[in-house]
């Protein structure tokens, strides 16, 4: 429970700094090195301290549960980090189709490919979260 516990402090120092970075997102670019700005480093780093611990909660009881196909829940949401951040350090005008951006694709497949940690197997969601509450309720009846 304690290892938890420092994980969701970490996800939510993780989600104050990807506040801040929403907050700077539309005010006057402070850029670092040409087109990387500080908002785009402090998407990426309050990202991923939202995400991995997420990541790693959900790798120990996926593999604890023997979940089947762990390519999917292992490897799919490491390379859906490495192509968000990617997306997040190319820039803007790098390849665009009109007003679709590389960059922007990039991010929603990132997105899209760290849904895994949550979603993963498909009908496992609600028992999880079912299971947590009866955890939690029990604990707290000791």
């Amino acid at each position: 429970m304690k290892q938890h516990r420092s994980s969701y402090i970490v996800a939510g120092i993780g989600a104050l700094i990807l506040f801040v970075a929403f907050l700077m997102h539309n005010s006057a670019p402070v850029p670092l090195w040409n087109w990387i700005k500080l908002s785009d480093l402090l998407t990426i780093v309050g990202g991923l301290m939202f995400v991995i611990p997420f990541y790693n909660l959900s790798v120990r009881t996926k593999t604890h549960e023997r979940a089947p196909h762990p390519v999917v829940w292992q490897v799919l949401p490491v390379v859906g980090m490495a192509v968000m951040v990617i997306g997040l350090l190319i820039p803007n005008d790098f390849l665009s189709m009109g007003a679709i951006a590389l960059c922007d694709v990039m991010y929603l497949v990132g997105c899209v490919l760290m849904l895994l940690i949550f979603v993963y197997p498909w009908h496992s969601v609600n028992e999880e979260m079912l299971e947590e509450d009866v955890r939690e309720r029990a604990d707290g009846e000791r």
